[in-house]
């Protein structure tokens, strides 16, 4: 199927030749073009960049602020072939049970599905990323050889992460996306129109040489990111008052982050021990990292959300540590790059054998640094609006007011104490807590910063009148009309959402071709 620039060739595209229009060529876009066509379905995927970064697509990002900043929002979202694909490092990490389930003390939290209905859809969505099908615990446990901590399953939870061997999903599915799917690249979705069933009977479509042309379309999909989703949604306007999907009064609430923030440090009693347990290992060419997070229970009897803890092995200063600079060193060969392994010939050797003998990536004499990514509870004073300032062509772009409520401290400091008392009693060491890690911080939000992680605002719902799609997620009262993003995300757990949302996409992918 060919690439088509719509800068040179908009008008050549024949919108009656397509069953199905997926507008985002990143990570879901990607996926739910591929799987359709692999089904028979003649899919058109519409992307507004091209195949490299260009700030006059990324500039399209930028959005007014009226509450806590997001740290760059104009270029932690690529808009390019393979979407933000090209920038992340293809981390696979499933929600649990009780993410999906209403809690009393979480406020708009439940799903209108289960884990038991998505479960068999992480799988599929595992096989697409390149990721194996072990479990996240006792299977990744056992390939790495590893022990069960003793920790309290009451407590903390010990699992990995997996990540893809190629995150960008483009070089990973670019040659079989050419030979099934039609990509429309330089093309910007400018307006959706409804025809007299209330259905999606065409999109207008404007390329970045000045032209503009409607395409008729038979179903439409937005995979579209977290904030553009909602900005698209409340943009068309023109026919539904409050936007596509806003007749609840939801579209554009519950916006939601994961608020992360560094919890301390471990000191080791043993630093080739702790690192031996929470170090990254390779295997079969894959990467696992450990995670400790909040046990269902102790999230439960606390009426805490929950909450996860990584450990970042850091030198101080500029020091990238012994393999790195050896991986560098062989990218880019350089007579500053000799000097700067010899300087770290001691450490090297120290790193090389673990990797060797057991896939252990051993950073010698590196500090434990606690790492922490806390759910947010989504909450209606969290939203995306539309701001009266305008892109480059003249719509209004996107308002974002993200606040964070105080639940997210109070997990993060009942969690932090746990961990530190834990981590104790097994003998792995001490944790030592960042200064001012306590339920009376002044400045507990400050203290919070984003990941990249946009979810929420046209989230999924039993009824209309409690959100903007269904539990397929198409949107209430537009038959042809479905979100495949993040944006439909009722709770944010405490993982990194892209797994989840293509196991969503592979459910919506049954659906179509039902």
């Amino acid at each position: 199927m060919p690439f088509i620039d719509a800068n040179t060739h908009l008008s050549d595209v024949d919108g009656q030749a397509f069953d199905i229009v997926v507008v985002g060529a990143g990570a879901a876009g990607i996926f739910l073009a591929l799987s359709l066509a692999r089904r028979k379905k003649r899919v058109l995927l519409l992307e507004t960049g091209h195949f490299e970064h260009d700030s006059s697509r990324q500039e399209l990002n930028d959005i007014e602020q009226t509450a806590k900043p997001l740290a760059n929002a104009i270029w932690n979202r690529r808009r390019m072939i393979g979407g933000t694909t090209t920038l992340w490092g293809g981390q696979s990490l499933p929600f649990t049970a009780l993410d999906f389930a209403r809690r009393d003390w979480v406020s708009c939290s439940g799903w209108p599905i289960g884990y038991e209905e998505l479960r068999p859809y992480y799988d599929v969505a595992n096989r697409f990323m390149g990721v194996d099908a072990l479990n996240y615990d006792s299977d990744v446990m056992a390939l790495l050889g590893q022990r069960d901590l003793g920790l309290s399953p009451c407590l903390l939870y010990q699992h990995y992460s997996k990540w893809a061997r190629q995150p960008n999903f483009f070089k990973q599915h670019g040659k079989e996306l050419k030979e099934r799917v039609t990509l429309l690249y330089n093309a910007h979705l400018r307006q959706i129109d409804r025809g007299e069933t209330g259905a999606v009977a065409s999109i207008d479509i404007s390329n970045f040489a000045g032209s503009r042309r409607a395409l008729p379309v038979k179903i439409l999909i937005l995979a579209t990111g977290g904030i553009e989703t909602n900005r698209i949604l409340l943009l068309n306007a023109h026919q539904c008052a409050n936007g596509l999907g806003g007749e609840s009064g939801w579209l554009g609430r519950a916006f939601m982050e994961h608020p992360c923030m560094v919890g301390g440090e471990i000191d080791a009693r043993d630093a080739y021990a702790l690192q031996s347990v929470f170090g990254t290992r390779l295997r079969h060419w894959r990467r696992y990292s450990v995670r400790l997070s909040a046990a269902s229970k102790w999230q439960e009897s606390n009426r805490l959300l929950n909450i996860s803890a990584s450990l970042m092995w850091l030198y101080d200063g500029n020091d990238i540590g012994p393999l790195a600079e050896l991986r560098r060193f062989l990218m880019r060969p350089s007579l500053s790059g000799v000097a700067g392994v010899a300087k770290n010939a001691g450490r090297l050797s120290g790193s090389v054998l673990p990797l060797l003998r057991e896939g252990l990536i051993y950073k010698p004499g590196a500090r434990a640094q606690i790492s922490l990514m806390v759910e947010q509870e989504p909450s209606r004073e969290s939203y995306i609006a539309l701001s009266d300032q305008r892109d480059a062509f003249g719509d209004r772009k996107a308002r974002l007011h993200w606040t964070v409520s105080r639940l997210s401290w109070e997990t993060i400091v009942g969690f932090i104490q746990t961990l530190g008392a834990e981590v104790s009693r097994v003998g792995l060491g001490e944790v030592r807590s960042v200064p001012g890690l306590g339920l009376d911080a002044p400045d507990w939000e400050s203290r919070l910063s984003d990941v990249n992680h946009h979810m929420g605002g046209a989230r999924m719902s039993d009824t209309a009148a409690d959100g903007v799609v269904d539990r397929h997620l198409q949107v209430w009262g537009v038959p042809n009309l479905y979100v495949g993003s993040a944006a439909v995300f009722p709770t944010s757990s405490h993982s990194n959402p892209t797994l989840t949302l293509l196991a969503l996409a592979a459910r919506l992918v049954d659906r179509l071709t039902a």
